[in-house]
């Protein structure tokens, strides 16, 4: 393997580090919201952030994560947290498949991926969410790695 697939491989085995951590935080926050109430989950947001507000008590972000806690309804809630959940566990589960070089997990992980970042697209152009484009551009630099392996990975065989 030369340097410059080394890199490759470097960069794809943090990507499918970043993936298996994300997945298992989401499974976590997916599990949180969907069995704590709205109040539950204000009140763990705000011990969160109280440095942050003691720093900050104007801080737009903190007073825009609260305000969105506050007002969510329970449907949305119950959505957000199945979501968040499923993407969690598949996050999860294909990231330790491709850790274990599985050679279907490759192009799985593309076609999901795929699905995810058009999802994601559509949420952009609707909602203009700066921090939903940069995870979108993340996801796309990973379906490339991913495809990059799948055919050093195949090339091998």
């Amino acid at each position: 393997m030369n340097n410059q697939e080394k890199y490759w491989h470097g960069f794809f085995e943090l990507g499918i580090f970043i993936k298996g951590f994300n997945g298992i935080w989401e499974m976590i926050s997916g599990i949180t919201f969907l069995f704590f109430s709205k109040n539950a989950l204000t009140r763990f947001f705000f011990l969160l952030a109280r440095g942050e507000l003691l720093e900050d008590p104007n801080d737009r972000v903190v007073g825009y994560i609260a305000n969105l806690l506050q007002n969510i309804s329970n449907d949305t809630k119950i959505f957000a947290a199945i979501y968040i959940l499923g993407h969690g566990i598949l996050n999860a589960f294909l990231a330790i498949q491709l850790y274990r070089n599985r050679l279907w997990a490759y192009p799985v992980t593309v076609g999901a991926m795929m699905i995810f970042i058009g999802y994601q697209i559509y949420r952009v152009v609707l909602h203009h969410s700066l921090t939903l484009l940069i995870l979108t551009v993340l996801d796309a630099l990973f379906v490339v790695l991913v495809l990059h392996e799948y055919r050093t990975q195949r090339d091998h065989l």
